[in-house]
């Protein structure tokens, strides 16, 4: 069995110094010191030892010349891993670790600070071992299975953990949370399914027997001494689950046989004490192939290989701002931060359009309005039409709204002329007209009856006066309508050209409204308004 012993991890300062300096002596001692642990790597996640070789090999013909550049030389054993982790996702990781069938269970072969395991009694027969590794790992992620192959069996911290997978150290803890209770539960079902197949062997070999019969007397012969009960670990967490499954009522009369069987034999406590992390610990690791050291020693040195040694650098793929290899599978923190804002902008445009479409022209219900200005009427310039005919006594009136006062209008004036009338030239015979004859007001046409506004802010309506003068005033029923003149007057004949204005906000709402004009008889003549969405 292989077995390497750790050193100091100062000593990864002077490695990578040594490194940065060219020195070859630095070179066979950072060979030495991970071959093993990342060949075990490689070998567990890819399944193939030609390609577990050749992954090594890159790796450490990589860390010649990139490794220098982090920013924390104590990085150098996550730098390491990662950059094999990195060649191994794209080469295609297996669905489940790779562990040779064939190897037996012993002494770590990987010791470290957190070695240890809590077992001081006989371990089980090694193909038991294999069945409960392969039946606990096909229960669990292929990702989970990789954090605890890194944190159990290579003792990696939560901290240089997550330097090796690209993650935060908080996120890497997590991490190691989740993957060993999804791993303790698995390992339990093995278990338990383990107890039920020797229970139901032991009983189809000697047979149920009623108490008192030899099946029970040998289990009974068979139950643990006062000082390996002493000596022995609590039971496994599944028969802590199975008492409280007979609490409530869920256990079957199989499964309270199964406990039974469980406490008195030595296979089961023996197997019932197994640990996730004692069997990834403990589980065979393969022997590194005694040329790939020089093979790496001859790429790394040799002279005319120094292009394939760029080669090699280039395919293992960009370095983080802190210098370590970034992951395929994990973007980077600009990536995520990048992908965050875009989708950010995108959803709020997106949302726009939609409020756009949703709330355009054709929809139903009453106007819209954005900001929310007043709703209120404005106050107009109305003029009081007197009850025989228009007034002429030259003194202001003031609209129903409570308006400035405005400018009566005066009769048009006669043009002055050479002419003499009748009554100077003496012609009797002539008529002359009335003094006190009034002067019949006219009809106002406004046009269009409708206006419409889309894709612009300004609008024309056109008034004008038939069959006699006419004065007018107007009145919007919002605020956000905004006209060139309030009144005015015009002779028979004349026109006049409004300007319409629509008032929003940097984004406005569809609406409608409506303008009214009211000639000096009274009479209203409405123009509607309509209006789509705007922007700024």
């Amino acid at each position: 069995m292989p077995r390497l012993s750790t050193s100091a991890r100062s000593a990864d300062r002077d490695l990578v110094k040594g490194l940065n300096e060219g020195d070859e002596a630095a070179l066979a001692a950072l060979y030495d010191e991970y071959a093993e642990r990342l060949y075990d790597y490689a070998l567990s996640m890819s399944g193939d030892a030609k390609v577990a070789a050749d992954i090594v090999h890159d790796t450490f013909i990589d860390a010649c010349r990139r490794a220098p550049r982090m920013r924390e030389p104590l990085d150098l054993g996550p730098w390491l891993y990662g950059a094999a982790r990195r060649r191994c996702v794209r080469r295609g990781r297996a669905k489940e670790l790779f562990w040779d069938r064939d190897g037996e269970f012993a002494d770590p072969p990987f010791p470290g600070r957190a070695e240890e395991d809590d077992l001081g009694l006989e371990w089980p027969p090694a193909d038991e071992l294999h069945g409960l590794l392969r039946a606990c790992l096909s229960r669990v992620e292929p990702a989970d299975q990789e954090v605890m192959l890194l944190a159990l069996r290579y003792g990696l911290g939560s901290a240089r953990l997550g330097r090796t997978l690209g993650l935060s150290a908080r996120r890497a803890a997590l991490r190691v949370r989740e993957s060993g209770a999804e791993l303790e539960a698995a390992l339990r079902v093995a278990v338990r399914d383990a107890e039920r197949a020797c229970a139901a062997a032991t009983g189809a070999a000697e047979g149920e027997g009623e108490p008192g019969s030899p099946a029970v007397a040998v289990l009974a012969a068979l139950a643990p001494t006062a000082e390996e009960a002493a000596r022995a670990v609590p039971p496994h967490p599944a028969r802590g689950l199975s008492r409280v499954l007979r609490r409530r009522g869920d256990d079957s009369p199989a499964d309270t046989g199964t406990e039974r069987h469980a406490a008195c034999c030595r296979a089961c406590l023996r197997r019932g004490r197994v640990s996730p992390a004692a069997l990834l610990r403990r589980a065979p690791a393969p022997v590194l192939p005694a040329a790939l050291r020089h093979r790496v020693m001859h790429t790394a040195t040799d002279p005319e290989l120094a292009g394939h040694r760029a080669d090699i650098a280039a395919r293992g793929g960009p370095l983080t701002p802190s210098g370590l290899p970034s992951q395929p599978d994990v973007p980077s923190p600009f990536t995520r931060r990048w992908l965050f804002t875009v989708g950010g902008m995108a959803g709020a445009l997106v949302a726009a359009i939609v409020a756009v479409l949703v709330m355009g022209p054709g929809i139903g219900g009453g106007p819209l309005s954005w900001p929310p200005f007043g709703t209120r009427p404005q106050p107009s310039i109305t003029r009081e039409a007197p009850e025989n005919g228009p007034r002429h006594s030259g003194q202001p009136s003031e609209g129903p709204g409570g308006g400035t006062p405005t400018r009566p209008v005066q009769p048009p004036a006669s043009p002055q002329t050479d002419e003499k009338s009748p009554q100077e030239t003496g012609n009797p015979q002539a008529p002359s007209p009335p003094a006190d004859r009034p002067v019949k007001p006219g009809v106002l046409v406004v046009d269009p009856a409708k206006v419409e506004m889309y894709g612009t802010k300004t609008a024309q309506v056109s008034l004008a006066a038939r069959s006699g003068p006419v004065t007018w005033t107007a009145m919007t029923s919002t605020n956000q309508l905004i006209l060139s003149e309030m009144q005015g007057g015009m002779a028979e004949g004349g026109t006049t050209s409004l300007t319409l204005t629509l008032r929003t906000a940097i984004i406005g709402l569809p609406g409608e409204g409506t303008l009214t004009f009211t000639d000096s008889e009274g009479a209203p003549h409405q123009v509607t308004v309509v209006w789509g969405a705007t922007l700024l």
